[in-house]
């Protein structure tokens, strides 16, 4: 397989050390969430971040979740991660509100309820998670505790609650449990990474979990 030169885009690669490569050549399928590249030179790893900047001066920001590399290419899984400008990081501050005032999330199979809103003219949506794919959640933190090592200096004092989070969602997924507690710890490992502003490894993890709650 050889890709085309009239498809390819110049990508910068952020990886979790904080080294920087640029100018890497990639066919970068974007509503797709994939990636092609033929840079086997280049030490791409699950976790790292892509970058690529538009025409209109906007920088996408993309994590690699996982690779297959074959001799001819290689093929990346990727997901686009949320950029933690201050006005962008309210609207979806703002945006998690709007669903919460009006989205009923129920893990457990559930039957003939119904929830008073107390508003006039409203609607309500429920939700039933009847299967909850912990395979996925362990695939997903699994890359989050790749950057254990960059906590303290990304979250500082937040860094600490981080790790718990984590530690209770792996027993929990050893014990194939309460999924709902789950979908809880991860939003709220969401919420504190939402509050570092600037930070690729916090917008990272935002993407990641994005993928699952």
């Amino acid at each position: 397989m050889r890709l085309l030169l009239r498809d390819l885009n110049s990508v910068k690669l952020v990886k979790m050390n904080g080294k920087i490569y640029e100018g890497i050549k990639v066919n970068l399928q974007s509503v797709e969430n994939k990636l092609l590249t033929q840079e086997f030179n280049i030490p791409f790893e699950e976790g790292d971040f892509i970058e690529r900047e538009l025409k209109n001066g906007i920088i996408e920001k993309y994590v690699i979740l996982k690779i297959n590399q074959s001799r001819n290419v290689i093929n990346m899984d990727i997901e686009k991660a949320t950029n933690l400008t201050k006005g962008e990081g309210e609207e979806i501050i703002g945006s998690q509100q709007k669903i919460i005032n009006n989205t009923n999330n129920f893990y457990e199979k559930v039957t003939g309820v119904q929830i008073q809103q107390g508003t006039n003219n409203s609607s309500q949506k429920q939700t039933v998670m009847q299967d909850f794919d912990y395979d996925k959640v362990c695939k997903i933190l699994e890359q989050i505790k790749k950057y254990d090592s960059v906590l303290d200096n990304e979250y500082e004092d937040k860094a600490p609650e981080i790790r718990n989070k984590i530690n209770e969602i792996e027993t929990l997924l050893q014990k194939r449990e309460n999924p709902g507690r789950i979908k809880i710890l991860l939003a709220d490992i969401k919420n504190l990474s939402i509050g570092i502003a600037g930070s690729l490894i916090a917008s990272g993890i935002v993407g990641l979990i994005d993928a699952v709650i």
